[in-house]
Parts: structure tokens; sequence; C-alpha cells
């Protein structure tokens, strides 16, 4: 585990590093807005340079209760809301995106991204459901709309002299089947949100690998459990009122403080994944004494790959052994060109079907 005083140390250390650009796409809630209000208060606390936040959500009222909080705590800081009308939608993605770059480019030739942090969720354990775009609601928002997002604000993020990081927050480490010719998981007697789950991680660890590979040394992908966060999410009316009930009168009074990460710890651990023990391939050359336990394991099993799938506490999360049931090489360009294909689709109008 990387210790909670070296988290703070990174993060204090990154805000002194430079002045920061960071974009936080489900900010307004949950682990998003935990993260940008850790960014804040290490910008206040420890002489930060400067910080230009976006933030991405649904509803202004959730947004404009998050961004006051952070001008509070942080007057000098720019923080802006970005509305999103569906990010489950690629088309949506795009519209979003598009309002960040313009947004972003007026600033001239200090436009860029230093950090890119995906968090928008889909509800868990429901029956598929396919958007008018034909992909499972779920599965877009969880690895598809993320994925798109990536690519979009790819030439900000490449502009950064950090290097840039990517964190998405999700399921890093819970590999288990995965069907190579269903990526889609259309067949309905195979979907269930546990084998989709199954199959958004593998996906995230091969298309990150894939973009890491395109730009090799120029950017840090990170995909991240961040264990169990209490916030409004586990009570989202779109959850099944069985698990809404079960996590609010049986989990959280009975295992809560016993078995959930704080959310200002969470926020923390989230923002310290800036530092250089995620370092792009062949980012960083540093060592254990220096503060931050060195390089991290990356997803091809050697320290400092430039992809990680990490667990709550920092530490490499990723079932390595799943990875050997299968050609990682074949697999990866499947999972990149299947992506893309739904993008291309998409994007155009059209109905993805693959």
């Amino acid at each position: 585990m990387v210790k909670l005083d070296v988290v703070h140390s990174a993060n204090a250390a990154l805000v002194q590093s430079q002045p920061l650009v960071a974009v936080f796409f489900g900010g307004t809630g949950g682990i998003g807005s935990y993260t940008l209000r850790a960014l804040a208060n290490a910008e206040a606390k420890s002489g930060g340079k400067g910080v230009r936040a976006y933030v991405v959500g649904r509803k202004p009222q959730a947004a404009e209760e998050i961004l006051s909080a952070c001008r509070k705590i942080c007057p000098q800081g720019q923080f802006r809301f970005v509305q999103a009308d569906d990010l489950s939608l690629i088309q949506g993605v795009d519209k979003v995106c598009a309002e960040i770059i313009e947004l972003e480019e007026k600033e001239g030739q200090d436009a860029r991204i230093d950090y890119l942090m995906l968090s928008q969720g889909g509800a868990i354990f429901l029956p598929r459901k396919d958007t008018k775009e034909g992909i499972d609601v779920t599965m877009s928002l969880l690895y598809y709309s993320r994925m798109r997002v990536i690519l979009r604000l790819l030439p900000l993020l490449l502009k950064s002299n950090l290097p840039p990081r990517v964190v998405s927050v999700y399921a890093a480490g819970m590999e288990e089947k995965l069907f190579p010719d269903d990526l889609s998981l259309r067949d309905l007697k195979r979907y269930n949100y546990n084998q989709a789950r199954s199959h958004m991680v593998y996906m995230h660890t091969l298309f990150m690998e894939a973009l890491e590979q395109q730009n090799a040394g120029k950017i840090g992908l990170v995909h991240i459990f961040p264990g169990l966060v209490l916030g409004p999410g586990f009570q989202n009316p779109e959850l099944p009122s069985w698990f809404r009930f079960i996590w609010r009168f049986i989990f959280v009074p009975l295992f809560g403080k016993m078995l959930t990460v704080p959310t200002e710890e969470s926020g923390a651990r989230m923002l310290s994944l800036a530092s250089p023990r995620y370092a792009p391939k062949g980012g960083a050359d540093f060592k254990k004494d220096e503060g931050i336990g060195g390089l991290a394991t990356g997803t091809d099993g050697t320290p400092g790959s430039g992809v990680y799938a990490l667990s709550w506490e920092g530490e490499s999360n990723i079932k390595l052994k799943a990875y050997e049931k299968f050609n990682k090489d074949e697999m990866r360009k499947k999972v990149y060109d299947h992506t893309m294909n739904a993008f291309e689709v998409t994007a155009q109008g059209g109905v993805f079907t693959e």
C-alpha cells in the first residue's frame, strides 16, 4: 500500500510543479467530486501555481455545489462546469469534448490537459439495454464513452509537460471470462452485469495498451478499482431496489467503517495517480527512497510500462494469468479494432451492431 502521507506529499509536489489543467467526467458527485476537492485542497494548502478545472456532468445544481465548495477552498482557481446531455452516447461525448477543446483553446499556447479523470457511472445489476446507437448503456458509460473521451482529448493531453495522466475509475483486477467472438455481449444468454464487468476490464487494459503503443512515453494510462467509497451513486434510483435496501440498511450500518475508503482519502489517492510512480513508459527514473515507492508495476508485469491496473491502495491489481489464455497481441488488436469501429459507426449517426 502507498501510505497516505506519501499520497499527500505527492499531491503537494504535483500542484507545486506547474499550473494544472484537469478535466473530470462524472465530477459532479462521487469519486470525481472527491478528487476535484482534493485538487482544490492541495492547491490551497501547498502553495500551488494555479489550477484550471473542467467538470462534466448532467445536473447544474449538483455541479454548482461542488464548484462553489472548491472556489471557497481555492479562490484563485478556475472551476468550470460543462453540461452533458447523455454520456452513454458517443455523439454526446463528442459534443462535450468539442466544447472543452474550444474553451481550452481560448487559452492560446497554454491550452492543454494534464490530468483527465473518467468516472461517469452506469447502473449495475440491470438487464442489457441498448442506446439508440446500439451499445449497451452500462458498457458504454463504463467503457466505450470513456475510451472515446481519451481519443477526442488526446491532442490536448499530449501538450502537457507533466507528462499527462488519464485515470479511469472502475474495476481493475476483476478479469474473469472473455468471449472474443462477442465483445459487445449481444448474446443475452451471456449478458449479466458480472460478465459485462469482466469484458470491460479486459477491454480497458487492451485498448489502453494499444494507445500507449501509439504514443509511447508520452502518456500514462491508469485503470483503478477505488475500493468501496460511500457516495450518492449507491442510492441511484436506477439501481434495483433490493440492492439499495441491502446497501443502505444492512451493509453500511454493519460493515461501512471497516470495509470502505473514506471519501477524503479516496480523492487524495485518485489525484496522486498523477505522480511519477505511474509515469508513461520511460518517463521517470527514480528510486524507492525518493518517497513514492518506485515505479508501479504495469499491465505487462514490468515496472513503469505506462499502463497500470491498480487496487485502491495504488498497487498493481491486474490478473496477469488471465491474459495468458489467449494471444495478447492479437486480442489487443481485436479489441482496438472493435472499439474504433463502434466509434466510426456511431459518430456518423449509424447503429453499431457488431
